[in-house]
Parts: C-alpha cells; structure tokens; sequence
C-alpha cells in the first residue's frame, strides 16, 4: 500500500473514531435528549421521546439478546405499575428502543417477556448512535422539559432502586407540577 494512500485510510478512520467519540460525549446530564424512534411493536402508533415529551421519561435502550435486559425490563414494568397506582401515570411514561436488526427477534422476546410500555425497534441503529449507547441495557431518565438528568449503563442490584427515587423526585418536583398544570390546564 503506498505512504499516502495508507495516510489518507488512517485519517478517514480517526476523523470517525473521533466523531463517534465527541457525539457519545455529547450525552449527559443537563443535554436535551435526542429523538428515539423506530418500527413500533408495543404501543401507540407514534410512539417516540417527541410524542412522549412534557412527561418524565425513560428510556431505555435493549435488545433481545441482552441478558441483563431480562432483569431490567420487567422492574421498569413494575416501576411504571406503581407511578401510575399513585395517580401520577399522566405524567410519566417508559420508552423502550430495541436494537436488533430482525424485528421477528424482538418480538418473541416480548412475546415471552411482556411489558405494559412502548417498545420500538430501532433497526437502522439511529438512536443508538444518537443516545451514543455502549452497553446493554442503556437507560436515560429524561425530565419532563425533555432534558437528560441520569444515565445508567448496564444494570446492577442499585438500578431499580435508584430509578425509583429519581423518578418519584422529579415526579414530584415543583416545577414538574407545574408545567403539569400549565399542560392539562389544571390549576
């Protein structure tokens, strides 16, 4: 292969490695989350982060094949049960975004594990590359302005309890009430 040649093959890969690197690192608390979208297989038609928005939001990002996502799915399934037994269930929502790339795998999972949320697939991995994902299962808990307050990678034996107390906080933060208010023009 000839200097240049190898030159130029090497700057193409870097200029990308460090494109990939700077949008992941765009990711993070206090960012405005990006959209989520894909095929949905659990749901209302439009299902997305943009038709979900105003609403404290998470969303997390699984796939079939993802072990802790066995674990993880269903304790959002039951944090949703109990947001909504609260009378809350107006203002909070779970998005899941799948990630494989047969639409046939991700619904036989949830075919054998149901849950009660939204699931799109987001076969194309826009979302992923969005959200700059790297571990399975990934979980950002949105606040109700739309902006990214907590990120999980993976799931571990603090996760659900965590996500609970933060879900409830910004449930019941003044300004969440607000804006519900201001939302469904209740006083």
């Amino acid at each position: 292969m000839h200097p240049s040649v190898f030159l130029r093959l090497f700057a193409t890969l870097l200029f990308a490695a460090l494109s990939t690197a700077a949008r992941a690192g765009e990711i993070g608390p206090g960012i405005r989350a990006p959209e989520a979208a894909g095929v949905v297989i659990n749901g209302p038609p439009n299902a997305k982060v943009s038709t979900l928005q105003g609403r404290v939001l998470v969303v997390e990002f699984w796939a079939s094949w993802c072990g802790p996502c066995i674990e993880s799915m269903p304790r959002l399934d039951a944090l949703r049960r109990e947001v909504q037994a609260q009378g809350l269930g107006d203002r909070f929502e779970i998005l899941a975004v799948g990630l494989d790339k047969r639409l046939e795998d991700a619904r036989r999972f949830l075919q054998a594990r149901p849950v009660s949320y939204p699931v799109v697939v987001d076969t194309v991995g826009i979302a992923s590359r969005n959200y700059g994902v790297w571990r399975l299962p990934a979980t950002f808990l949105v606040d109700a302005n739309g902006h990214i307050n907590q990120i999980y990678h993976g799931y571990g034996p603090t996760f659900g309890d965590d996500l609970r107390m933060r879900v409830f906080a910004l449930l019941r933060a003044p300004e969440a009430n607000a804006q519900a208010s201001e939302s469904t023009g209740n006083p």
